[in-house]
This record gives structure tokens, sequence and C-alpha cells, in this order.
């Protein structure tokens, strides 16, 4: 299922990007003048590690084991994206449920260099059952498009909120949008194409020449 996922939403990003690179090239314009599209610390092809605000899991709550480049065991998904799908599983100590909220801006860093890093871009809750360890295929979108996706040999870490000025800017239009993998139960050809078009957006910021190529796909995704 993953690596269907993963053709579709390469088909509809390709077409997408095909389509507007042109463009891109006859007219640049930075959203800001402190940071540029494709120019980003540890997104696309630029060196270091994505910075941000740290993200700490809330009291009673804890990994249990590394972080897996690829899909659970288990039929439990949350997030959205096709190339960086981790397998998180996490233990919930505590007396009661609960659900964890994971921020949209959570960068998941690649342990290893050629590896893409990933992004999550909605803010996406995961239930954590008391006394129990719950393991979830988290979805998270490519920032890094000439590296290779997860895989299953790769392990991951919990990064930083990011902290990046145009990609908050597509945050917040994907804010209420039908983008997550729990949006989408029993079409899972909608749920690919809605991947293509905000990977598509991701990578117009981190490898390409910016969001506004993108913008007006981005509005036409189905509203929560």
């Amino acid at each position: 299922m993953m690596k269907l996922r993963q053709a579709l939403v390469l088909l509809t990003a390709t077409c997408m990007l095909a389509f507007v690179l042109p463009a891109c090239k006859k007219n640049k314009k930075d959203a800001t003048p402190t940071e540029k599209p494709g120019q980003i610390k540890g997104m696309g092809d630029q060196a270091g590690t994505p910075e941000g605000t740290p993200f700490e899991l809330p009291a009673n709550i804890s990994l249990a084991g590394k972080i897996r480049g690829s899909q659970c065991d288990t039929v439990y998904e949350r997030g959205s994206g096709a190339y960086v799908d981790v397998c998180i599983a996490l233990f919930n100590s505590g007396g009661t449920d609960i659900t964890l909220v994971i921020p949209a801006g959570l960068v998941i860093l690649a342990d290893e260099e050629e590896y893409q890093h990933g992004m999550v871009v909605q803010e996406t809750r995961i239930l954590l059952k008391a006394g129990q360890i719950t393991r979830c295929t988290l979805g998270a979108y490519c920032i890094n498009a000439s590296k290779s996706s997860s895989s299953s040999s790769t392990t991951y870490a919990i990064g930083p909120i990011t902290g990046s000025v145009l990609i908050r800017e597509l945050l917040d239009l994907l804010k209420n949008k039908k983008i997550n993998v729990e949006d989408y139960p029993a079409d899972d050809e909608a749920y690919s194409e809605a991947v293509g078009t905000v990977q598509s957006a991701v990578w117009g910021i981190t490898d390409f020449d910016g969001l506004q190529y993108f913008k007006e796909e981005i509005l036409k995704l189905p509203n929560k």
C-alpha cells in the first residue's frame, strides 16, 4: 500500500512541478527578505539540521524503542504524507488515556545523511491508552527532494517545530484542509491526490522557488 501511495503521489507532484517550474524561472519573488525558498537550513540540499522550537513529550509519555522508517504492523495510522512514513511506539505510563497532539511543523529527523527528513504539516492526534505501548504509523512530508524516502533500515528522531516563516505560511493554509489519512477512511485515491498537492507545495519551498505557484491548488483542497 505504501508503494502504491508513493507512486500516485509522485505522479501528482511531478505533473504539478512540471507545470509550474517554467513559470518559476520567469518570476522569482521572495516571500520574506530574510529567508529564501530552497535555501532553508537542513531542507532541500542545504546542509545542517532544520531549526525551530524544541518539542518535548508530555509527562508519562515516552518513546518505546527507535522510530523506524516504515509502516507499523498495526492498522493505527495518523498524519499525512507518503515519502516519510515512520513507525513510532509510545508508552503511556500514566493511569489515564492521553491524546498526544503532534503539532504542525514538527520535523522528523533521519539519522542517516542520505535519507529525507520529514515534516508533519497539520496538527495530528494519537490516542495513547493508559499503561500500554501504542504503535502508530505517522505520515510526514519529505523536505529533501533529492534524498531517499524512508526505509525500514533507517531510524529517525523527533526534531524541532520548524521556525521557517515560509513553511509556517503553508501550514496556515493547510490548517483546516482535509489532508490527513484519517480524513479519507475509504478513499485512498483522493487521499493520494491531496498528498501529491501538498508535497508539491512543500518542495516548492524547500527545494525550488517558493509557494506562490501552488497556493491555488492548496486552496482547492476540501475543507474539514
